[in-house]
């Protein structure tokens, strides 16, 4: 990967299917180690557009350069019903003009049982057939992977393993294209970008920061509520942390539960807490009676 600041680069691409202009003017460059997901309505161009960057169809107008190897795995995976996986795999391998690979042991690291590579397509499941097809793509070692729904047909298992060999190769220096209508891959997959495409049109844009939890007293946390009158008397109490919000309007009431009566304006009231598992930082909020 060293060298290869670019990996695929799209200028003005129009992209029709059948009589249907469903994309024009898609620019793209994608960078190595970019995870891009991309979004948009059904019919909306998402997998016309990754079988023109994979070079499986042609656009209409515009130019397209890949500068590195790249691997497309369809949503729908279909092989001779009669070729057996492993065949398959040691074909694409050969086409690719790869040297040969163990094949049991990379199944097995998969998460998928070797003996399925003796195994017609035809006695597959749909998932399973999507998983040797992403199989032989990431063993490839290409450092550009378009990926069409890759988590649509698969298990709590299978999506977990994707995940991970995607994150490997991510860390290489490969990039992803990935459509993900299931949402399966905003959890599991470090997403960089989106390409987000609408009304024939395609915008890019960073991945929004999830946002930070707030963090809360824990349930059996202490809290230590301090009220000061404006003649210098002081009130303070500790109590449970599901206790508190009675206490903080006791003040307020005239009514401390057990402390002194309190009727005049508070110069101020201050929280504090002990907690035993969440820390909140201590305010100070101002309050009248």
């Amino acid at each position: 990967m060293t060298g290869v600041p670019v990996l695929l680069d799209a200028g003005a691409l129009t992209i029709r299917r059948r009589r249907r202009t469903v994309l024009s003017g898609v620019a793209l460059t994608v960078d190595p180690g970019r995870a891009i997901h991309v979004a948009g309505p059904n019919r909306s161009g998402k997998t016309s557009l990754l079988r023109v960057l994979a070079g499986l169809a042609a656009p209409r107008a515009g130019t397209l350069r890949r500068h590195a190897a790249c691997a497309f795995v369809p949503e729908k995976v279909r092989l001779a019903p009669a070729l057996r996986c492993g065949e398959w795999l040691r074909a694409m391998r050969a086409l690719r003009g790869l040297t040969a690979t163990d094949w049991d042991a990379a199944t097995g690291a998969s998460g998928l049982d070797p003996a399925v590579l003796d195994r017609p397509a035809a006695t597959l499941s749909r998932g399973m057939l999507q998983r040797v097809a992403l199989l032989e793509a990431l063993q490839a070692g290409c450092p550009l992977l378009l990926l069409d729904e890759p988590f649509s047909g698969l298990d709590d298992d299978g999506r977990a393993s994707l995940a991970a060999q995607v994150a490997e190769r991510l860390e290489a220096g490969a990039a992803v294209l990935l459509t993900d209508h299931s949402g399966s891959a905003a959890g599991r997959v470090a997403l960089t970008d989106v390409l987000r495409l609408r009304d024939g049109a395609a915008h890019r844009a960073g991945v929004p920061r999830a946002a930070t939890p707030r963090t809360i007293a824990a349930p059996d946390a202490a809290v230590t509520v301090r009220a000061i009158h404006a003649d210098g008397r002081a009130f303070e109490r500790t109590v449970p942390a599901p206790a508190s919000d009675d206490l903080l309007r006791a003040p307020r009431r005239g009514l401390a539960r057990g402390g002194p009566v309190m009727t005049a304006r508070l110069r101020y009231l201050t929280l504090t807490a002990a907690r035993t598992r969440a820390a909140l930082p201590p305010s100070r909020p101002r309050c009248s009676s």
